[in-house]
This record gives C-alpha cells, sequence and structure tokens, in this order.
C-alpha cells in the first residue's frame, strides 16, 4: 500500500527523512509564515477553535499527525494539563526541527517524531484525541483508507477523530484560502472524508465549516455502547458546535483592528515592492529586506493591538 519507511526496516534515526507516497512539505519557516499571514494574525482564535471542535478535555491523550511545526500540538498540550499527553508525527525533518525548537522555548511537554501517516508507530489504542488538521489533501487517495484504518487502530474506545481541510465547493472557493491554497495543492469534499472515516469504522458525529468559507471539518467517534450513543452524542456536538462559533465570532469581533492593521500593512508592502522594483532604489536584497521588516512590523502590531483582548474572551471561553 505505501513505500516502506524507517520503522519498518529497523531504522532508528529519529530524525531520517521516510519514506511516503504523500506530499511532504520542507520549508517550516515559510509555512508558519504563511499561516500568519492568510489567518490575519489571528491563527491563535483559528488554532483554539480546532480544539473546541475536538471536544478537548484535561486528562485526555491526544495524537497530531501531520502536526507540522506544532503549533496546534503545543495549544493541545495547554488543554489537557497536566494529566494529559500529546505527542506530534510528521514526515518531514524540517518540520519536526522546528516543532522541537518551539517546544523548547513554550517549555511544553511535548513530543515529536518523525513518521509517517500510512503506519505510525503507535501502539493500538493508545490515545483518545487524534488531529487531522489540514493533512488529508497531501496524501494519496489510494492512501487515504489505510491513514484511516490507522487512526482507527490508535484510538482507544470512545476516542475521537477531528479531520480538517480544504472544501471543493465553488462556494466555498471565495476566501482568501480557498484561492491561495486550492489550486495548488488540493482539497477533501466532505462526504469523502464522511465515507473515508465511517469504512474505518468510524462514526461521524458532527461536520460544518471551520469559520472561513474554505475550510470544513468531520468529528467521528469509535462507538463504545452502540448506534444509540452515537446519535445522542451528534445532538450534544451540534449544539457545542454553535456556541463554538459564537465565542470565535466574538474573539474575531474584538480582534477586527488587529486584522485592518494586517490589510493596511499589506497593502503597503505593495506599495514599498512597486517602489523598490519601479525605482531600483536599493540593491537586489532590498526586496527580501523589505518584505522581512514590513512582515516583522506587521506581527509586532497585530500583538500589540490584539493579544490582551484575544487571550481574554478566549481565557473566559475555557474557562467556562
Amino acid at each position: 500500500m505505501h513505500k516502506r519507511n524507517n520503522h519498518e526496516t529497523g531504522q532508528s534515526d529519529p530524525h531520517a527523512a521516510p519514506s511516503t507516497l504523500g506530499r511532504v512539505l520542507h520549508d517550516a519557516a515559510r509555512y508558519d509564515l504563511l499561516a500568519q499571514l492568510l489567518l490575519l494574525g489571528r491563527e491563535g482564535p483559528f488554532r483554539e477553535k480546532l480544539l473546541d471542535l475536538a471536544q478537548l478535555r484535561a486528562g485526555e491523550a491526544v495524537l497530531d499527525i501531520g502536526c507540522g511545526t506544532g503549533t496546534l500540538a503545543i495549544a493541545a498540550r495547554r488543554r489537557v494539563g497536566p494529566a494529559g499527553r500529546v505527542h506530534g508525527i510528521d514526515a518531514s525533518p524540517e518540520m519536526i526541527a522546528r516543532a522541537a525548537r518551539k517546544v523548547a522555548r513554550a517549555r511544553a511537554d511535548v513530543t515529536f517524531e518523525v513518521a509517517v501517516v500510512e503506519a505510525m508507530p503507535v501502539p493500538d489504542a493508545s490515545f483518545d484525541v487524534v488531529l487531522s488538521t489540514l493533512m488529508l489533501h497531501h496524501v494519496p487517495r489510494l492512501e487515504r483508507p489505510q491513514l484511516a484504518r490507522e487512526v482507527r487502530r490508535v484510538l482507544r474506545p470512545g476516542g475521537r477523530v477531528l479531520v480538517v481541510d480544504f472544501d471543493a465547493s465553488p462556494e466555498r472557493r471565495k476566501g482568501i484560502l480557498g484561492h491561495l491554497h486550492l489550486h495548488r495543492h488540493g482539497h477533501v469534499r466532505l462526504d469523502e472524508i464522511n465515507a473515508l472515516l465511517a469504512d474505518a469504522g468510524l462514526d461521524v458525529v458532527a461536520t460544518g465549516p471551520v469559520g472561513t468559507k474554505s475550510l470544513h471539518f468531520a468529528l467521528a467517534t469509535t462507538r463504545p455502547d452502540g448506534a444509540a450513543d452515537v446519535a445522542a452524542t451528534a445532538v450534544i456536538d451540534n449544539a457545542a458546535s454553535d456556541a463554538i462559533d459564537a465565542s470565535l465570532g466574538a474573539s474575531l469581533a474584538h480582534g477586527a483592528l488587529a486584522g485592518a492593521l494586517w490589510v493596511a500593512g499589506l497593502i503597503a508592502l505593495v506599495v514599498l515592492a512597486h517602489a523598490v522594483l519601479l525605482f531600483g532604489i536599493a540593491s537586489r536584497l532590498a526586496w527580501p529586506a523589505a518584505v522581512a521588516l514590513g512582515v516583522a512590523a506587521l506581527f509586532v502590531a497585530v500583538h500589540l493591538v490584539g493579544r490582551g483582548r484575544r487571550r481574554g474572551v478566549i481565557g473566559r471561553h475555557l474557562g467556562d
């Protein structure tokens, strides 16, 4: 089904790149920069909503597959508390290296490992929650059933998996994320995600958009006590999703000024780039230097204006 990776062949180097049929991203720094730009500096509230959709609770064990540079895993570690644990895997050694540096700076107890999702080096029934965010479209269609079976294998009875990816419907491609990502990397239809999870023996209990026109999610669970319990869970999840949307809306409203600063800053960068290219006011290094300085200024402006308000709103929500 998939190429053999280091775990299968007996190699033990945790930093070696495993073999996979999926698309692997290697530019970790650009990955983080694009996430900040595409989310207009609101990556924090976005990650928190994903954890809300996964219904993360204190003391749970969480596996983040295709974890990238570890931002979501670190946020999940705060959510599950001292009694919980979080482990992230990614096929990119560069992503894992950057994630390890982030964890060291944050002093968070999160472990990371270079591994492929088609054959996870994880014991059976060892996690309560699996997170798959913006990763599934990187996996070839024929490999996805194997990934879903692996997710089912590592989940405990009653465990949950959250899958978030780009929507394929035309009306959902109008957002910034849709325009900049769909044409380059791909998407996965929601009905495909639902069928994939169901075929692996998981019950889909909630689906919907993720606060933006170009993303959607599916939440599925293993079945501990039969179909009746699953139906009841679906009702609870839908109500919880409405409350989550309202909370995120309030947070984003408080951060409107920060978002406006990002838009104004991006416009300023375009004007600056035009001036550099048109008038040749500096050397070949002028353009990358101007972009770097402009982005740094945007980060400072956004965090100074939005940091206190964002934390206040999310903190009150998490404390409820």
